[in-house]
């Protein structure tokens, strides 16, 4: 599989009121022409950091972001404004978690739609409407001439999360980045989003990178998966590996925290401690506090490492755990 986009060591430290925030300590991520990966990890890792720092959407007067973000071999960081215009929206799309406040309340949803063919397409006003009512037609918002004029309030949430959907891959876009795309739905809709962004991403097979801290999400629609924790990958394999063989102890205590049909009314197994406060960079691994499986080389900050006897599967601890698989 070619590489649609390719992220080398990426810092981003930003400025707050308590000092410098290491969001980022070296992000190191590879997605796929086609393919859907997904990234995971609890509140705080740095998910969304990535996300908007492929974009450069941070403040830069207020970050410091240093690595490469390599998009068909071209790093976006050196683009200057006028080329990282035709980025934004035209070859890498994103999703913000909530629609309710992504969305512009003063205009129609089919005038934020028709917006991108206009701007992106160079289409009249005409031609953008009638692109407009086929895409909602493509995204389930039924019936499209009456959802057209309504603006995002007179929407349901599942709706207005379509209405985002629309938005973004208008474009036709080589990468859609959805950042939490289910976090604020019931779980019928979060099924349909999800079945959704999978018939998008199979008819114009774009890639798609899906941030998310539910692994149960990752089981129903990625085809890889990065797991992340306090600004760092700390594993990454294909999803039926990481499943089915985790490395790291981070990785193993998530999916032992995913709820499972039919429990018994057993416990669901959690994690102690929590994150650390990325003020301060750790000095050898991050998840050490926390972890069980400790030993005193994790004074020191491990390094990737293949792990199994899986392709591509990759993790960093120094006591990895990783079982041989039968082929």
């Amino acid at each position: 599989m070619s590489t649609l986009l390719e992220i080398k060591n990426l810092k981003l430290d930003l400025m707050s009121t308590r000092g410098i925030v290491h969001a980022l300590s070296g992000v190191d991520l590879r997605i796929g022409e086609g393919e859907i990966h997904g990234l995971v990890g609890e509140s705080g890792c740095g998910k969304s950091m990535t996300a908007r720092s492929v974009l450069r959407l941070n403040n830069a007067a207020r970050s410091r972001v240093s690595g490469e973000i390599l998009f068909r071999g071209e790093d976006i960081l050196k683009l200057p404004n006028k080329e990282l215009r035709h980025v934004r929206g035209e070859r890498i799309s994103l999703i913000f978690q909530d629609p309710a406040a992504s969305l512009n309340p003063l205009m129609t949803i089919g005038a934020q739609i028709g917006e991108v063919y206009r701007l992106h397409g160079n289409c009249s006003k005409a031609e953008a409407r009638e692109k407009t009512l086929t895409m909602l037609e493509k995204v389930g918002i039924y019936p499209p001439e009456k959802r057209i004029d309504q603006y995002p309030h007179e929407l349901s949430g599942g709706l207005q999360q379509r209405a985002m959907i629309a938005i973004a891959v208008a474009a036709s876009p080589d990468l859609l980045i959805a950042d939490e795309p289910t976090t604020a739905l019931d779980v019928t809709i979060q099924a349909q989003i999800l079945e959704l962004l999978k018939d998008l991403q199979r008819d114009t097979g774009m890639s798609i990178l899906l941030i998310t801290h539910n692994f149960g999400i990752v089981a129903e629609i990625c085809d890889r998966v990065s797991v992340m924790y306090a600004g760092r990958i700390v594993e990454t394999a294909d999803t039926r590996t990481i499943f089915r063989n985790p490395g790291h102890p981070y990785s193993k205590a998530l999916i032992a925290s995913i709820p499972k049909a039919g429990g018994g009314g057993e416990y669901l197994a959690t994690i102690p401690g929590s994150p650390p406060e990325l003020y301060s960079v750790p000095a050898g691994c991050p998840f050490a506090p926390r972890c069980g499986n400790k030993s005193a080389a994790c004074a020191r900050l491990p390094e990737m490492r293949p792990c199994g006897d899986r392709d591509g599967h990759f993790a960093a601890c120094h006591n990895l755990q990783c079982a041989k698989e039968a082929r």
